[in-house]
């Protein structure tokens, strides 16, 4: 056991000391995109599960790009096409008394319809696939100072994760930003933040019923709250503090205890983001108790190398704060104060001088648990791959994808693949992708799970 923690703990200061050998100009995050293979269903097959209208252009922080926006054209093939110049959206202006305030609206529409057949459990079964999403995005800022940004939203069938009653036309977000002394930004209102550059493990649709890898995204349940931002920029670097509670449960008042607390510093250092985060969760006594936990707190760093994107986070749940500084009297022997220590590393890059487009993404995940429970074990070892290539085939509409996550310990995992044909008709693309699932340990599925299907998604931005 001391060897395993030997690599645990060596993996992480291994990986912190190459950016210092080799620094190198880090990678805008708008041109390091990764090649995404979304989740293919529960029971129905999808590609590109994720939702692509949730990459708000305006917003703070942008979601995880999925491998069809990855290599996204206007009509994604070679030949010479009529151009125009054309804007996005409509600007319109709203008369309130003295007052004229212009607003930007914009939208996005997403049906996808498809079939799949499954194999489980030594039986048969097909299943069939509808999904419509509408998007509509409202922004307006009368000046410099001050934006007010929103989102509509109609899913049918209604979306697992939303917390709205109805599928129809209902508010997915509102918030605005305010610009204080021309420095510091406030931003207020209901709101997706993302915290972090983990990708493959902070994917909900593949590890839903997995905390450990949603929460490398520490904010993961953001937009299910109130939320109140700040972020006072100095120099390279930017000190981020926010709360948040849930208006359904809390008084117009919330105290501290009804809130969940995060905060963060990022800075600059031998060409390599640093962030520093810690979260506090609504508190076991106050308002919001059914969404109590332990703290969370980490370290994650960011840098090129030979110019691949190379990305560390070392985050803790805290058990018990109280007792943290035993971890040091100790000299780091006694580690039952943390809950659990979870270190994930990830490299990844897209070549697109050249075509076909290739890229990749690799990440690698160790969870430690100091005191493991009866049905856990005290280290947890898993990876997860991803692999894309794209403007394939005469017309350049083909793309490619495959991905694995496979668990080291339990033996568990799944391999799925896809095919697109992009643009078959206006604005249609036809996928086709298969799905196999095992788990040698558990008898869940009768060791495997099968799923092979099919369907057609049309888009249209507006």
């Amino acid at each position: 056991m001391n060897s395993f923690k030997k690599v645990f703990f060596s993996s992480f200061f291994f990986l912190s000391s190459c950016f210092f050998v080799f620094p190198d100009t880090p990678a805008d995050d708008n041109s390091a995109v990764l090649i995404e293979v979304s989740d293919v269903f529960a029971d129905e097959i999808q590609f590109d599960k994720q939702d692509n209208a949730k990459d708000l252009a305006d917003s703070d922080e942008a979601l995880e790009d999925d491998i069809d926006s990855l290599f996204n054209d206007a009509e994604d093939v070679e030949e010479a096409v009529v151009t125009q110049e054309e804007k996005a959206g409509t600007d319109y202006n709203i008369q309130l008394g003295t007052i004229k305030l212009p607003i930007e609206v914009s939208g996005f529409l997403n049906t996808e319809m498809g079939a799949a057949y499954t194999r489980e459990q030594s039986e048969n079964d097909a299943t069939f696939y509808f999904d419509f999403k509408n998007y509509i995005y409202f922004t307006t800022r009368p000046d410099k100072y001050i934006a007010l940004k929103g989102v509509l939203k109609t899913s049918m069938p209604k979306d697992d994760a939303d917390v709205e009653s109805n599928n129809l036309l209902y508010l997915y977000e509102m918030y605005f930003d305010y610009l204080f002394l021309n420095r510091i930004y406030f931003t207020g209102g209901k709101k997706q933040s993302v915290w972090g550059n983990i990708r493959l493990f902070s994917n909900s649709d593949d590890y839903e019923n997995d905390r450990d890898a949603l929460y490398t995204n520490i904010l993961y349940d953001s937009r299910d709250y109130i939320s109140g931002i700040i972020k006072i920029p100095f120099k390279n670097n930017t000190f981020t503090a926010l709360g948040m509670y849930n208006e359904q449960v809390s008084s117009n008042s919330p105290g501290t205890k009804d809130m969940s607390l995060a905060a963060s510093l990022e800075f600059i250092l031998f060409n390599t983001s640093f962030n520093i985060f810690a979260r506090r969760f609504p508190l076991n006594y106050g308002a919001d108790s059914e969404n109590a936990q332990n703290p969370i707190a980490g370290l994650e760093l960011k840098g090129s190398l030979f110019g691949f994107d190379v990305y560390d986070q070392c985050m803790t749940r805290i058990a018990d704060g109280n007792r943290i500084k035993d971890i040091f009297t100790s000299k780091f022997s006694d580690k039952t104060s943390l809950d659990e220590v979870i270190n994930t590393c990830g490299i990844y890059r897209l070549w697109d001088n050249f075509k076909p487009y290739i890229g990749f993404n690799f990440e690698y995940q160790n969870i430690y648990r100091p005191a493991p429970k009866s049905s856990e074990t005290y280290f947890t070892n898993r990876f997860a791959f991803e692999y894309g290539m794209a403007k394939l085939g005469k017309y350049k509409n083909l793309k490619l994808a495959f991905q694995w996550n496979h668990n080291l310990t339990d033996k568990s995992g799944m391999v799925k693949s896809g095919v697109i044909f992009s643009r078959i008709l206006a604005h249609c693309d036809w996928r086709n992708g298969i799905k196999y699932e095992y788990d040698k340990k558990s008898k869940a599925f009768n060791q495997y799970k099968l799923t092979i299907g099919s369907y057609v998604t049309i888009n249209l931005a507006y």
